[in-house]
């Protein structure tokens, strides 16, 4: 039995671990940082399954007593908490803000906000693309979709950091920020409740008056869509972006044709690490039998804990040809990188607009653009759930 997950792989490199265990034993009982025992997944097929299993539930999860790997339970907000019937019932009052039709609506918005930042860009001929484009755009776009107004922005990156820590932040630290989050967002809901608005945080009060939401829900749901719509989609695009000008021609391969830019933004999800460990943990309510026709089944117990990394799917060599390299173009790409069942990302049609709209509008300003310092002088993350460079200077 081996420690899960081992040290954090050097950048955004897969950690070694998923090939070398896919290939001897797929299905392996790992020791968790905290708690005790899990089972690990590395093969596609049997984290696909897992993730789409009503047999393996979420609710357990926040349990103290549950083996996890991060050092506080239910740490993943309460979408990610929840399972049938209440999971659907929240879920099912917000969906309609993230269909694709009405997330296209926003692309707009957003196209005329990278262009804003670009401008404030161009001037200089070099920038910070992590304080001055990602995060910059990632907090307009959830913020407006939100309601927040911009003067009150600047603030996101702090809490959400803090609540995505793994090891950075002190228990007394990510409580301090989860407490200024609470009181602002607190602040919102009262606001609305009294002074009624369209926006995303207008429609939860709303049904928060109609009974179908508590206080508690609503407040929970815009912290969730806060962290997952700011942090996550402003490190994708960052490391998209330092990926693209590491990888020789492709930055001018996408700027001769932007039309390959929407496929670029799949193969990247698809290939690129996000999360720091390995997430997507489900605990087992009745046994469940994994494994295909080409080996021997492994049934896990009812009220074990499952670990279905994403990221280990996403680079299985039965499911995608040369895995571990970029193809830009690649065909049928049926990555995992936003989950997959019940409790696949609300947000991923809002993720791929903005990225394909961040990418296409960066592209066409800044054709030969290109990082402003070596590699090795940049500082990584570290202790936190979201992997990538806290800053990313470029030229053009």
């Amino acid at each position: 039995m081996c420690d899960f997950p081992v040290v954090q792989p050097d950048r955004l490199a897969v950690e070694p671990l998923f090939a070398d265990l896919r290939s001897r034993t797929p299905i392996v009982r790992v020791r968790l940082p905290f708690g005790g025992t899990a089972w690990l997944l590395t093969r596609y097929r049997d984290i696909r399954a897992v993730l789409a299993s009503a047999q393996c539930c979420r609710a357990a999860t926040t349990d103290p007593d549950t083996p996890r790997i991060l050092p506080r339970a239910g740490g993943e907000g309460l979408l990610m908490s929840l399972d049938a019937p209440e999971h659907t019932r929240l879920r099912g009052l917000v969906t309609a803000w993230f269909t694709t039709r009405r997330v296209e609506s926003l692309r707009p918005a957003t196209e005329q906000a990278a262009r804003q930042l670009i401008a404030d860009m161009r001037g200089t001929g070099r920038a910070d693309l992590v304080e001055q484009f990602s995060q910059k755009l990632s907090a307009t776009v959830i913020g407006d979709l939100l309601g927040v107004p911009r003067s009150d922005r600047e603030t996101f990156q702090r809490w959400s950091e803090a609540l995505l820590s793994s090891t950075s932040y002190t228990q007394t630290q990510v409580q301090q920020a989860t407490a200024e989050l609470n009181n602002y967002f607190g602040y919102l809901i009262d606001q609305r409740d009294s002074h009624p608005s369209d926006d995303l945080v207008g429609t939860l009060v709303r049904n928060m008056q109609a009974g179908k939401l508590s206080r508690r829900e609503v407040l929970a749901l815009v912290t969730d869509l806060l962290v997952a719509g700011f942090e996550t989609t402003a490190g994708q695009l960052t490391n998209s972006v330092y990926t693209l000008s590491t990888i020789p021609g492709a930055w001018a391969w996408l700027a001769a044709d932007r039309t390959r830019i929407p496929a670029a933004v799949e193969e990247l999800l698809r290939a690129l690490p996000l999360g720091a460990g390995g997430f997507r943990a489900r605990v087992t309510t009745a046994p469940i039998t994994l494994g295909g026709d080409t080996d021997r089944p492994t049934t896990i117990p009812a009220g074990h804990v499952i670990i279905a990394p994403t990221i280990a799917a996403n680079t299985d060599p039965e499911a995608f040809d040369e895995p571990l390299t970029i193809r830009l173009d690649r065909p049928r790409n049926q990555h995992l990188a936003f989950g997959h069942g019940a409790h696949r990302c609300l947000g991923a049609p809002l993720a791929r607009m903005e990225l394909t709209t961040a990418l296409d509008e960066l592209i066409e300003a800044f054709p030969s653009l290109t990082l402003a310092a070596p590699e090795t002088d940049l500082q990584w993350k570290s202790g936190l759930q979201i992997r990538g460079p806290r800053a990313l200077p470029v030229t053009w």
